[in-house]
């Protein structure tokens, strides 16, 4: 039998280095002690992170509160205000689905997340060798 590797069931806020932050400032939150950048989880995480704050500044932007927009939210199967509120604060994953909502709700989200995600891929060097983003 092979090493047993953590699996991707994870609190979001928790691989980041101040929890408290999640989903409220606009930079990018270092990953916690025993993560580094290019950890799957701790992508996830700031996928994650910057939905939230997008969705939560574009609310303010509109003059609406989460709960506000909550309560009038289409009837959407999975989409309980809960699960959103527990979501936008990291204490639960998000899913494709609600990346997929909230995009559609708020572009800015798809080209924020898009941005960040294209962030990974390998530059290219003058000599045609790869080397990592940052």
């Amino acid at each position: 039998m092979g090493e047993r590797r953590p699996g991707m069931v994870f609190e979001p806020r928790s691989v980041v280095s101040v929890p408290s932050a999640f989903g409220k400032v606009h930079e990018s939150i270092r990953p916690a002690e025993g993560f580094d950048r290019t950890d799957h989880r701790y992508r996830a995480a700031t996928i994650q992170h910057m939905i939230a704050h997008m969705v939560h500044t574009q609310l303010r932007l509109r003059g609406q509160t989460l709960p506000q927009f909550l309560a009038t939210a289409p009837d959407v199967p999975g989409f309980s205000p809960d699960r959103q509120r527990r979501m936008l604060r990291g204490e639960t994953a998000a899913q494709f689905a609600d990346l997929a909502f909230w995009a559609s709700v708020f572009p800015q989200v798809a080209a924020g997340v898009a941005e960040y995600i294209t962030s990974w891929i390998p530059k290219y060097t003058e000599r045609g060798s790869a080397s990592q983003p940052e």
